[in-house]
């Protein structure tokens, strides 16, 4: 097999409600440089900009194949599930080896409920690594008419113990589960089934809620210093005021807080992989990455930066990967962030979490996204050898 190999564009067609959503989170990422979010206002926000750390010292457990069957079944929340999707097994392994953790298993997760005004919160489901946080919360004792997008006023989140230390700031994006996943063919549709166009207006009618009528609120974070790693660490949610979204505005329904300390597991997840490969017409070499099942740090070496345009650094950029059974899973990557490491532009890197679980071993080729000026772009495959 060649090192690099062009991918049919057929292969890579995209739904048109897939695209427009892509396009709207690159836009997104285009607008905006890294922010340190410490409090924010999130209203629908699906995608985070994210900054990676890999720090020694912590209990190193790789999840060297996702292929044992958990003598003990475990269940993700609806919420998790919707965020990042995982077959059985995959959530079996994961919970397995303390990478993720389903808190109603807990003999503790009681105490961890808060109630206010009637509202009950709870974590439900936590997978970490160093890169990453995904946290989701069961909601129970409020349900927003239909056609209304439920929400909070405030959600503050924040490693240590002093939120007012930047040390202790991430970067986050919250949002209700609103029950959309991608089918088979990539397409949007509610978990269901029921295609999302159904609605001409475009509102969601009831799919913020389970069969029990509780909402599940998922939080997607990733640490800010390069340096830095979740793993081991305590983290701190709180959220405030519940109610809709009208139009940008906010409108309570339940006053109160709900406050939680989430101690974060140490076991990381992550191999480091060497690739050492050219990304075929450009400047830059693939020199290693650093990849777990839920996301990935690429590091490039760069003989020539190319000229930025506007806010696009010409950076290659791994999309999805082919695994060694042929499978091709070409939208793995959400959008997350790249740039270079130092003025001098010597060194580059990619660092961005999953839409679904991956087996690190069974991961054949990276799926590269390169620039190739005038806006267009092409899909290379790279081999990965380990």
């Amino acid at each position: 097999m060649a090192d690099k190999k062009p991918i049919l564009s057929e292969e890579i067609e995209l739904s048109e409600i897939v695209l427009n959503k892509t396009n709207q989170a690159f836009a997104m990422i285009k607008q905006e440089d890294i922010v340190h979010m410490k409090k924010t206002h999130t209203r629908g926000k699906k995608m985070f900009k994210t900054q990676a750390a890999v720090i020694a010292g912590v209990c190193i457990l790789a999840v060297s194949s996702i292929s044992a069957v958990a003598a003990i079944h475990h269940y993700w929340g609806r919420g998790m599930n919707g965020t990042i999707q995982a077959s059985d097994e995959q959530q079996q392994v994961l919970t397995e080896k303390n990478i993720a953790k389903v808190y109603n298993e807990e003999p503790d997760s009681p105490s961890l409920a808060v109630t206010n005004n009637g509202v009950t919160i709870e974590p439900d489901t936590v997978i970490v690594d160093e890169r990453f946080v995904y946290m989701t919360f069961r909601i129970s004792g409020y349900r927003a008419a239909d056609r209304m997008e439920p929400g909070f006023d405030m959600v503050n989140v924040y490693q240590g113990d002093d939120p007012e230390d930047e040390s202790a700031w991430v970067n986050m994006s919250g949002s209700m589960y609103d029950g959309i996943i991608p089918d088979e063919n990539g397409t949007l549709v509610y978990e269901d089934g029921t295609s999302i166009e159904s609605y001409e207006d475009g509102s969601v009618i009831s799919h913020y809620t389970d069969d029990n009528g509780n909402m599940e609120y998922i939080i997607r974070a990733s640490a800010v210093d390069k340096n830095d790693s979740f793993l081991g660490k305590t983290m701190h949610v709180e959220f405030k005021n519940l109610g809709t979204f009208s139009k940008g505005a906010f409108i309570p329904a339940v006053e109160g807080e709900w406050n939680f300390e989430i101690n974060l597991s140490d076991v990381s997840s992550t191999q480091n992989i060497k690739v050492r490969k050219n990304v075929e017409g450009t400047g830059f070499t693939m020199e290693d990455m650093d990849i777990s099942p839920i996301s990935i740090q690429v590091n490039y070496s760069v003989s020539e930066a190319p000229v930025e345009k506007e806010d696009d650094l010409g950076i290659p950029e791994v999309k999805g990967v082919v695994l060694k059974d042929g499978t091709r899973i070409p939208y793995l990557v959400n959008p997350g962030r790249v740039g270079y490491t130092d003025s001098s532009k010597s060194n580059a890197y990619q660092i961005a979490g999953f839409a679904r679980v991956v087996d690190v071993d069974e991961i054949a080729a990276l799926i590269v996204l390169k620039s190739c000026g005038n806006e267009k772009v092409e899909m290379l495959e790279i081999p990965i050898a380990k």
